[in-house]
């Protein structure tokens, strides 16, 4: 059993929401963040259908990749089927709806990662950066003798460890000399009140990602034996991962576009592919962006894609496309983010032992 706020923390965790884009509806939507959940529902779109699911097999939280309420609602009736008429089910039922939308799209492992692997690409990376990863330094001043413990929680806390890197635990320590005076009412580690201490101490410095800080800063004080501790944060210039929408890679061997189509139909399970372009284009390097993201085209391009799969393509986007002798491809939106609401799901279930998930289609 868990806490609907339980549930987000795990699900921040997996898609975190500092990814999502400007607008975009995220979290929790709908419902009582103390309210215990015995059983989760995992979906593409909270439908009616979805909502009379979780409702008869006693779940009480849907988190979708969709979000139920998109735009403001200026009424919830329940004559009108969606949104309005499944917000007022899902209150009804003490039902608390989530989503991850377009933080689910940018996360590592997430929507797009899951559509680049079912075709296979390889050496995959962002077709547009929509965020770079700030960095802060992190330094604190701690007795010789105490040093190793407070690193040690600093670092399980997330300091010295970059997002994507494999290293963690990179810190830098230099020797040197604290000096304080304990004044009255203060009870020091060391010293004596009124008499200038002088402690052996080190100085731990290290790279942390600012999202990390605060769980590094709370881990350091729990432990660090000094009554009033010294530390500094400051901003650096430099930044971390970058994160991105849809992803770009290499195919293992080259592919027509007729090839192409007959293994995203395979893949995806899918036979109403769609595809505009030279019918002899050699393809190598294919973008991804699941649901609609023609509008990747020309970052696709730059990053030297051969073609972009995506969704609900319109008119003059295939036009643009012809004309360029570029390969665009529809594989329709439900089928290309479904894989990903599954691992959306199966991610959440690892989370969430004591939880029951079901993923409806």
């Amino acid at each position: 059993m868990a806490t609907v706020s339980e549930v987000m923390a795990s699900l921040d965790a997996i898609a975190p929401q500092h990814l999502c884009m400007e607008g975009d509806p995220r979290g929790l939507l709908v419902g009582d963040p103390q309210a215990e959940v015995a059983r989760l529902v995992v979906c593409l779109d909270v439908t009616p259908a979805v909502a009379e699911h979780a409702r008869a097999v006693g779940a009480r939280m849907i988190v979708s990749h969709h979000p139920l309420i998109y735009n403001p609602l200026k009424r919830i009736l329940a004559s009108e089927p969606h949104p309005g008429g499944v917000v007022l089910s899902c209150i009804k039922s003490d039902i608390a709806v989530a989503c991850a939308h377009t933080n689910w799209d940018i996360a590592e492992g997430g929507v797009n990662d899951v559509l680049a692997g079912l075709l296979g690409l390889r050496n995959v990376r962002p077709v547009q950066t929509t965020y770079r990863e700030p960095l802060l330094n992190v330094t604190v001043y701690v007795p010789a003798e105490d040093s190793e413990a407070v690193w040690n929680e600093m670092a399980n806390a997330g300091a010295g460890h970059l997002t994507g890197l494999n290293y963690d635990r990179c810190g830098f320590w230099s020797e040197g000399m604290g000096t304080f005076r304990p004044l009255p009412g203060a009870e020091p580690y060391k010293g004596q009140v009124g008499t200038v201490a002088r402690v052996d101490e080190y100085r731990i410095e290290s790279i942390t990602p600012a999202q990390k800080v605060p769980a590094v800063l709370a881990a350091m004080r729990k432990i660090h034996p000094y009554e009033e501790v010294a530390y500094n944060v400051f901003p650096l210039s430099n930044t971390g991962k970058e994160f991105g929408l849809g992803r770009v890679g290499e195919l293992p061997e080259m592919l027509l576009p007729a090839q192409l189509r007959d293994r995203i139909q395979s893949a995806l399970d899918f036979d109403a592919v769609r595809l505009v372009g030279p019918a002899d284009k050699p393809i190598r390097t294919v973008a991804v962006g699941g649901g609609a993201c023609a509008f990747l085209m020309p970052d696709a391009m730059k990053q030297g894609a051969d073609a972009l799969i995506t969704s609900d393509i319109r008119h003059h986007e295939y036009m643009d496309a012809e004309s360029r002798g570029f390969v665009l491809v529809d594989a329709g939106h439900a089928q290309t983010e479904t894989p990903g609401a599954r691992e959306l799901a199966s991610r959440l279930r690892a989370a969430l032992p004591d939880i029951s998930v079901d993923f409806v289609d």
